[in-house]
């Protein structure tokens, strides 16, 4: 019962993220679920309708000891926006993770990307950093900076953790985060209108 209630008390769309995360990658990773199937693939979505490539590429993470890490961020992160930046408009939080998964996968279509689980954790990592900006934060033995940089940091660890290589999906998903936040904030506030407004079916 505390687990469950521990469950329930995370924000919906956070919630579903993290649920989806745990069972796809693990189902993968079983191989309960062919990652053939599950891969972002343009052209199984235009011509086999695999419409569930828009949504399964965002949740698939190796199951190990880095996927704790995975988790956590997600958690945290998206937690804090949906209960503070989106609070009372989980609706909102879900365009934006809808929003920014689109223009994501339509970026990763001519970079041949066909997984995208980093894109979403820094895309929402990136609004926290622009929602909190002046925020305070440790990283790596106590290393502490302004949250503005926080995705900044995270690109650049993984580039070395990666031997120099350049994290492309983690730049994807802060490229489509950025522009749902000047399209959503940024815009309309220099006089222009919102032209991103959530779908009234969410």
């Amino acid at each position: 019962n505390e687990l469950m209630a521990a469950y329930k008390s995370v924000p919906i769309v956070t919630r579903s993220m993290l649920t989806a995360t745990i069972l796809i990658s693990i189902g993968v990773a079983v191989h309960l679920i062919p990652y053939s199937l599950i891969y972002l693939d343009w052209s199984s979505i235009l011509y086999r309708f695999h419409i569930h490539r828009l949504f399964t590429p965002f949740f698939i993470t190796s199951v190990n000891f880095t996927m704790l890490f995975d988790l956590y961020f997600l958690f945290t992160y998206g937690s804090q926006l949906e209960n503070s930046t989106f609070a009372g408009r989980s609706a909102d939080f879900a365009w934006f993770i809808i929003f920014t998964s689109i223009v994501s996968s339509i970026v990763a279509h001519y970079m041949r990307i066909t997984s995208l689980f980093q894109a979403l954790l820094i895309a929402v990592i990136y609004l926290w950093s622009q929602a909190n900006s002046d925020r305070i934060v440790s990283f790596m033995f106590g290393v502490q900076f302004k949250a503005v940089y926080f995705p900044w940091v995270l690109v650049a660890y993984n580039a070395v953790m990666m031997g120099a290589t350049i994290p492309w999906v983690m730049l994807i998903g802060i490229a489509s985060a950025h522009v749902y936040y000047f399209l959503d904030s940024v815009y309309p506030a220099m006089g222009g209108p919102r032209l991103i407004p959530t779908p009234r079916l969410l």
